[in-house]
């Protein structure tokens, strides 16, 4: 008996809710809204993919020197190209260019001597008061002089590139996201320091089926959908050779400058046909959620109707839906944000544009 009662109340409640809600919404003023008539054109059926975005460059950055490690840059900094990433120890290279350089001194000062030699000499021979081999030793001389200060200058300009290697800096400008090494390591030649990642020229990388190649185009616009946001972006080239084992290619749309994050998940739309007629609505009129799309049309009661719709090809300011829309429907553009279902509207009868 005492469950019966208990069954009875919830039910109750649950129709006293139910009653509340639904005066609760009837009394509810009308809200403000513009809208515009489905329309129909020819648009290419489209398939959606799961893709990633990526950095178009991202390198770990390593030591072309040994040495110790004196500073490195931190995670998360913002580097313009040629910028310092790390600094090692390079004073065993400066006292080893001084010596070079001295030793260029010397073999110079040779150079010389053998020089004046070699004219007096020659002087000399002119004479007949010199002896061949004299002179054919003295010319031997100034030569082996002369390359010593040729392969010297050679081993001081090494030296000098050994020198600018300490500094490693960035070969292009980005983002530092990881650190392999700490100050004070010694690091040995080709030993990774930072990570360094673009984060301002992005690609999304999708693997699309080898059969849609056919109708990819480039740089034609295509739709991406990010959390809540529908962005349309240029196909920006793909591979000529597919996958065997998934039988998929690379395709890549460009996301330059847009406030996206490497790593991201996105789903994109590619052409999958050739072109079909398709019901066409505004961009505006879709209200992007995560787990569902949806469109709010108004039915002949001035009530807004939520229609959950399928995403499709894009067309200027207008994209192509899959869903229970027909031509003659109105949907709202403008006003619709925090419209319920079956709430009643007004429609703002001067921004109510014509199907063309």
């Amino acid at each position: 008996m005492i469950k019966q009662i208990k069954k009875q109340l919830v039910a109750l409640s649950v129709i006293t809710c139910s009653t509340i809600s639904f005066w609760a919404l009837a009394e509810q003023p009308a809200q403000l809204v513009s809208v515009e008539m489905v329309k129909e054109q020819e648009v290419k059926p489209s398939i959606w993919l799961p893709a990633n975005v990526i950095s178009r460059m991202n390198a770990p950055i390593s030591a072309e020197q040994t040495g110790q490690l004196l500073w490195i840059e931190d995670v998360g900094s913002e580097v313009e190209k040629g910028q310092l990433l790390a600094q090692l120890d390079d004073r065993h290279l400066t006292l080893q260019l001084a010596q070079q350089q001295a030793q260029i001194k010397q073999y110079q000062a040779d150079v010389d001597y053998f020089t004046s030699q070699k004219k007096r000499i020659g002087k000399l021979r002119e004479k007949n008061n010199s002896a061949l081999s004299e002179y054919e030793r003295t010319n031997k001389d100034l030569t082996i002089a002369i390359n010593k200060v040729v392969a010297l200058k050679a081993e001081v300009e090494q030296t000098k590139l050994a020198l600018e290697k300490t500094r490693v800096v960035a070969p292009f400008s980005g983002h530092v996201s990881e650190r392999f090494a700490n100050v004070g390591e010694l690091i040995s030649i080709a030993r990774p320091l930072v990570q360094l990642v673009d984060t301002k020229n992005l690609d999304i990388k999708i693997a699309a089926p080898i059969n849609i190649a056919p109708y990819l185009q480039k740089n034609a616009m295509v739709m991406v959908k990010w959390q809540n946001q529908l962005l349309q972006l240029p196909i920006r080239t793909w591979s000529k050779a597919g996958v065997q084992a998934s039988r998929t290619f690379d395709v890549r749309l460009t996301a330059n400058n847009i406030d996206l994050l490497a790593g991201s998940a996105v789903m994109v739309s590619l052409p999958k046909q050739q072109p079909e007629k398709a019901l066409l609505v505004p961009r505006d009129a879709l209200v992007l959620r995560e787990n569902e799309t949806y469109v709010l049309s108004v039915d002949a009661q001035t009530k807004a109707n939520k229609v959950n719709v399928r995403v499709g090809q894009g067309v200027g300011d207008w994209i192509s839906v899959t869903g229970e829309l027909s031509l003659t429907d109105n949907v709202i553009v403008r006003g619709g944000e925090r419209l319920q279902d079956g709430q009643k509207v007004r429609i703002n009868e001067n921004l109510l544009a014509k199907n063309p």
